[in-house]
């Protein structure tokens, strides 16, 4: 896990053509810096890499570093290809650039400290403490008992150790008031966020994912039926290399429930690698070029997924005054993921059936989307104020709030929000990008091409800006 995150230093040079957007893209190393460089009609942006996120096992991606601000590169490299390709998520885009922004819930499994609420903060690698707690008690007096030790946790504190990192799921939504960090092990992980899966009628996963271990796992049979024994740590040392005879190591611990006779009845006496047939690589549904274990521990692992009504559910249910919180939250973000109008409908009646007190600024401003998008500008204002009022540092909110101003044609207070978006996050482009917009709608081209040089100040290198500005003329 320490070496999920670092900087470049034996990344080979490459070059890809994407497709869709024209770009080519070139890795090179240049005065000691591994360097990613896009060209497209003629454009170029090349910036030299800050860090790296990924063990490497199956690939890594790339951060450049604006000021404190980190961004993702489209290019990542994928390790058992030994190949260069465009990043997760960036398959179809029509123009690449590194302006995807990298916050807190992006490096959480990856780095031991991100970017807090109140602004950065150093970045350093995992360490000891994100699965074993706070340690300057240990350090004091190592004695047992001075620090968390998973294995001897109660099962759902113990897997929530493992599931902090190891189970992605569909989407995540934090506890009101709760933040990345705040986790910390020993706790049940519902107690600072709410994580819903896919699943099948018959409690299956729908899709096997890249960062899906923990949810296979717990499907299994083999899972369910050991009352809490088989997990995790049951064949993987966080403290270690596997072990040279990682075959033998996995068959001493099914041998744990599964005789050798029993074994020996319904096995050729040869087929002594459990994991070979049991639990094959499989091609990850959300990442290209990447195969994963499949930790399901299927009898049969040839058949396919079961088929039937794909369900949305919490993978552990917070507390019951969140239920209809999270699960709206939920239904909203993968919404606006997919751009999906049922669940936007699902979103909508969970959200808005919410008392008035139970509404924080994550509902206000996930109503106020809602209610924009169905043409009520004016009564998605009132739910943008409110989410502002309660978080004004939110820069998003503020977006959101000067787009819902715009749309209900109050100009001159839009483009006080976006002004204050552009504040809290100078190097987000979107409010630059809609205030540039709303100053042209209103005969300003002068003020319209002003805010984007503004923009182009702090990020001159921006492939999004500089190819609409070719675009327009």
């Amino acid at each position: 896990m320490a070496r999920s995150f670092g900087v470049p230093d034996d990344e080979p040079p490459g070059q890809f053509e994407h497709a869709p957007s024209g770009s080519r893209i070139t890795v090179f190393w240049s005065k000691g810096q591994l360097h990613h460089k896009i060209e497209e009609r003629g454009i170029m942006a090349d910036y030299p890499i800050a860090y790296f996120v990924g063990a490497g096992n199956v690939g890594r991606s790339y951060l450049i570093d604006l000021n404190g601000h980190l961004f993702q590169s489209p290019a990542s490299y994928y390790t058992k290809q030994r190949r260069w390709d465009v990043s997760p998520g960036y398959e179809q885009e029509l123009v690449l650039d590194f302006n995807r922004p990298i916050t807190s819930d992006c490096l959480f499994c990856h780095a031991g400290a991100s970017v807090a609420p109140e602004g950065p903060v150093p970045l350093h690698p995992l360490s000891c403490e994100r699965c074993h707690g706070p340690a300057e008690a240990h350090l004091r007096r190592p004695v047992p008992g001075s620090i968390v030790n998973p294995a001897r946790l109660p099962p759902r504190e113990r897997d929530s150790v493992c599931e902090q990192c190891h189970l992605e799921g569909a989407t995540v939504v934090l506890n009101p008031g709760k933040y990345w960090w705040d986790f910390r092990p020993g706790q049940r992980l519902e107690q600072v966020e709410t994580l819903y899966v896919y699943r099948t009628a018959s409690q299956q996963p729908a899709t096997l994912a890249a960062v899906s271990q923990a949810e296979e796992l717990g499907s299994s049979l083999c899972v369910r039926a050991s009352g809490g024994k088989l997990w995790c740590g049951s064949c993987h040392d966080p403290h270690g290399e596997p072990p040279a005879n990682r075959s033998a190591q996995i068959r001493q611990v099914c041998t744990g429930c599964h005789s050798t006779q029993e074994l020996a009845h319904s096995h050729p006496a040869t087929e002594t690698d459990c994991v070979a047939c049991h639990m094959p690589r499989r091609p990850a549904s959300d990442i290209v070029h990447a195969a994963v274990t499949d930790h399901r521990l299927r009898k049969h692992p040839g058949s396919s997924l079961a088929a039937g009504p794909i369900l949305l559910e919490a993978w552990s249910e917070p507390p019951p005054g969140l239920k209809q919180r999270n699960l709206g939250l939920a239904y909203f973000q993968i919404a606006r993921q997919k751009q999906s109008s049922a669940d936007f409908a699902r979103a909508y009646d969970l959200l808005s059936h919410l008392p008035p007190a139970e509404r924080d600024a994550s509902v206000q401003a996930a109503l106020g989307y809602l209610l924009l998008g169905s043409g009520r500008a004016p009564q998605a204002i009132l739910l943008f104020e409110q989410a502002v009022t309660e978080n004004p540092a939110s820069s998003e909110y503020w977006l959101d709030l000067g787009v819902a101003q715009t749309a209900a044609g109050a100009a001159g207070s839009a483009v006080r929000s976006l002004k204050y978006s552009i504040e809290r996050n100078p190097y987000d482009y979107r409010p630059y990008e809609a205030l540039s917009r709303l100053y042209s709608s209103e005969g300003q081209p002068e003020q319209s091409a002003a805010t984007l040089l503004e923009y182009l100040k702090l990020v001159p290198q921006s492939m999004t800006v500089r190819l609409s500005q070719i675009e327009k003329r």
